[in-house]
């Protein structure tokens, strides 16, 4: 558990960059803060250890129920072995849960196989400030893109999407193992990233593994 709980942080301090999510607080006891400042998400609660610490998801929904002011802006995310535990504590505490399934997976970056693209498309990959960033483009227009932030030797990857009428031509994996190569390049060692069900079966066809469900839920 304790090494999920470090997974998780390490996910979230990636994923912060990648948002540009710079004012992060730790409470020394289970709950990252996230001061995202959006108006549909003011706040982000991340509940590190919910299974074995569930007064923790009491606490985070009293702070995100505060923060979101009934606009449904405060939100509350956590990993979890047990996704149907924690969507009826959710659900009993008054936060609106998130039907879709997510889960958080990781990878050794070197176990990530290299992918070449189809030669119909180009594929541009670039660091932009703490960003690697790439994006696949025909005829001039991207069609398939994502991003990874490198924090230490943490590659967490984020927002990798493919354009519907170009799916299922390797794009997603061409942009993955460009991502990856770059953020091993630049002194990253492990991967991780949460993955909606759109995205869990491409991620495992590369080699990428479940450590946990995601639970998400706000106010």
């Amino acid at each position: 558990m304790r090494d999920r709980e470090e997974l998780v942080r390490r996910w979230q301090a990636g994923w912060s960059v990648s948002r540009g999510w710079t004012k992060v607080e730790d409470d020394n006891d289970g709950i990252l803060t996230v001061r995202a400042g959006e108006d549909n998400r003011a706040m982000e609660y991340v509940v590190l250890d919910a299974d074995d610490k569930p007064e923790r998801v009491e606490r985070a929904a009293e702070l995100a129920m505060a923060a979101g002011g009934g606009r449904g802006a405060g939100w509350i995310t956590l990993a979890t072995d047990d996704r149907e535990a924690r969507v009826d504590q959710f659900e009993e505490l008054g936060l609106e849960v998130q039907r879709e399934q997510d889960w958080l997976m990781t990878i050794q970056l070197s176990e990530q196989p290299a992918l070449q693209l189809n030669d119909r498309y180009a594929l541009h990959t670039e660091l932009e400030s703490d960003l690697i960033v790439c994006r696949a483009t025909v005829h001039g227009g991207v069609v398939s893109s994502g991003r990874m932030a490198v924090v230490g030797e943490d590659a967490v990857a984020d927002r990798i999407e493919t354009d519907p009428q170009h799916r299922r031509r390797g794009l997603g994996s061409a942009v993955m193992a460009s991502l990856v190569e770059t953020a091993a390049a630049h002194g990253a060692k492990r991967g991780i990233l949460i993955a909606s069900i759109d995205g869990l079966r491409l991620y495992r066809s590369l080699g990428w593994k479940v450590v946990a469900d995601i639970v998400i839920a706000r106010c």
